[in-house]
């Protein structure tokens, strides 16, 4: 029987006081054994890569776009499926869908691929789609890969149409990851497509490094334990407001559900919830429950679900529960609120208004420095040192295009627990 996901859930107290209006988080932490994906049981890949070749991706961009494709083909099987459109302002389908059995045919028609005009990345993107949807089938990896390094300047340009087709993808079964290269490319647009595309962003700062995100996005695609994972959060009695932290959700009933990416093999997942919490009486408080499902693709996609309540006590005799905070949830916030800070950030600076900015990254960078010289905690050094960099980053003079998109992208890989990765 193949190994579960791991779920733990813990709250940043251990008890509440009575009487009193509250505050909690609860952090639910998904954890993916570490096993080794043999390839005659891995999931079947039905892959579609979407790539822009408008002018400005002449040159090294294209040049390693092309690499990167065909390193990915070499890596299918003929049990996958791969298919290849090229967009500028006209959509070309290099390759049309189909078994990754011939690479020499796959690598030809990929080479072909020249650079051209402006960018219509929606109608590179529905090729893509249609594509890959001649495939799906259930329990396969169904996914549009899109590279672009410009504006959608052709076709459907407005951003909430954009990330409504991703959305339209995921109801015919294909997820989306969207990969932005170099200065020009929109990274707000390309995290809320991938987002609700279910599929993952990077930032892709120069060229060389194209190859090298595709095999990181191709060894998650290979080992995918769990699909379609749900998780919903349904508020206890005491919870007078709920939110998410980090993840796109929707409200449902008075319910909180959210839609996560697929589970990768040896993969963790942290999802916080802030609670707002009514006066309480001494005795037990019932924070709610969460409702975990998806579907193991190692066991021929059997629904797996659990339910899980959360409760603290109340009690007006704290000295007979010992410590009050849970040090590792507030660990995690903070690194979150990291996060909000950047965002916040970077708002402000689009605005001009770089003292203001400054200032927000200083609060967070000194709360941080403060918890991680108090604990010795690696990751809260870590956090601090680049919350320290973005300072200068903000700085008037120094904020640009390139400053904007590490700062997003930090701030993105912060929220999805993707640290260091």
């Amino acid at each position: 029987m193949p190994e579960k996901i791991w779920t733990e859930t813990m709250v940043d107290r251990k008890y509440l006081a009575p009487g009193k209006s509250e505050k909690a988080y609860v952090m639910v932490r998904l954890s993916a054994p570490v096993q080794e994906v043999k390839n005659e049981n891995r999931t079947v890949q039905n892959l579609g890569f979407v790539i822009d070749h408008s002018g400005s991706m002449a040159g090294p961009k294209l040049s390693h776009a092309k690499r990167a494709v065909n390193f990915a083909a070499g890596h299918l099987n003929g049990g996958d499926y791969i298919s290849v459109v090229a967009f500028d302002d006209r959509i070309t389908t290099v390759l049309p869908s189909t078994r990754a059995e011939n690479k020499d045919l796959i690598k030809a028609a990929v080479n072909h691929i020249e650079d051209g005009g402006t960018t219509n990345l929606s109608g590179g993107m529905l090729a893509g789609f249609k594509e890959v949807q001649k495939q799906v089938i259930p329990g396969q990896t169904n996914r549009v890969l899109l590279l672009t390094d410009g504006w959608a300047n052709e076709g459907i340009t407005d951003h909430d149409q954009l990330v409504e087709m991703a959305g339209k993808l995921v109801s015919g079964g294909v997820t989306l990851s969207a990969l932005g290269l170099g200065e020009g490319f929109e990274e707000d647009l390309l995290i809320r497509m991938a987002d609700t595309g279910r599929g993952n962003f990077y930032y892709i700062e120069s060229p060389d490094l194209i190859p090298g995100i595709f095999e990181q996005e191709l060894d998650g695609l290979l080992s995918i334990m769990a699909q379609n994972v749900q998780l919903k959060y349904v508020p206890g009695p005491s919870v007078t407001s709920a939110r998410v932290m980090g993840y796109p959700s929707e409200f449902e009933n008075g319910a909180i559900r959210l839609s996560l990416p697929d589970v990768y093999c040896g993969e963790e997942k942290i999802i916080l919830f802030e609670l707002h919490l009514a006066p309480q009486e001494a005795g037990a408080c019932r924070l709610g429950s969460l409702e975990l499902e998806y579907a193991d693709v190692r066991d021929e996609l059997a629904m797996v679900s659990l339910k899980i309540d959360i409760k603290l006590s109340v009690t007006d005799s704290p000295e007979l529960e010992g410590p009050l905070e849970n040090y590792e949830v507030i660990k995690q916030v903070e690194l979150y609120r990291a996060a909000e800070a950047r965002e916040e950030a970077v708002r402000l600076a689009d605005q001009g208004d770089f003292t203001t900015s400054q200032a927000v990254l200083e609060s967070q960078f000194n709360k941080l420095a403060v918890m991680a010289d108090e604990f010795g905690d690696s990751d809260l050094m870590a956090e601090a040192s680049e919350i320290k960099e973005n300072l200068e980053q903000v700085d008037g003079a120094a904020y640009n295009s390139v400053s904007r998109k590490r700062m997003v992208y930090q701030s993105y890989r912060n929220k999805r627990s993707r640290r260091g990765k």
